[in-house]
């Protein structure tokens, strides 16, 4: 009896190893050893909504010392309706003053490297979508950009 006992379990212990090397082993083929699926080049690359053009802006910093930082912006919208919202003059001389006081709560250490920059886009990029309005439930601005930097 304790034969047979101990065959059944070797012969259990003996599939359900088989089954799991089994199982693995077709994981790391399918993960390693198939094509990787096709991916078009429209899909990875997201064309870029309508670019309004602010202008160059000049401010001193809140330094102790002075430091001065110029930059050309230009925001790209989420669609051509919020562009169309926007021909209203109003909108333009809102955005350039909130962009102005963003700039004079910079310091020079802060936004002399690329990740100062970068959070300095982010910064008037959510200063901008709480004045404007949203169209078609979304945000009107979806990037800024720096066609210019210069900090002294």
């Amino acid at each position: 009896m304790a034969l047979v006992k101990r065959t059944v379990v070797t012969v259990v212990v003996g599939l359900v190893v088989l089954i799991v090397g089994v199982g693995g082993g077709l994981l790391v083929g399918l993960k390693y050893f198939s094509s990787p699926p096709e991916i078009s080049k429209e899909a990875q690359i997201p064309t870029p909504g309508p670019m309004l053009e602010l202008g160059q802006f000049t401010s001193t910093m809140a330094d102790p010392e002075v430091h001065i930082v110029r930059v050309r912006v230009t925001v790209e919208l989420s669609g051509a309706n919020v562009a169309m919202k926007l021909t209203d003059p109003g909108w333009n001389v809102m955005m350039k003053d909130e962009i102005l006081k963003t700039l004079k709560d910079q310091r020079y250490d802060n936004v002399r490297y690329a990740e100062g920059m970068e959070k300095l886009k982010q910064d008037l990029k959510a200063r901008l979508n709480a004045i404007l309005p949203r169209v078609d439930d979304n945000v009107a601005v979806n990037r800024v950009l720096f066609d210019e930097f210069m900090t002294q």
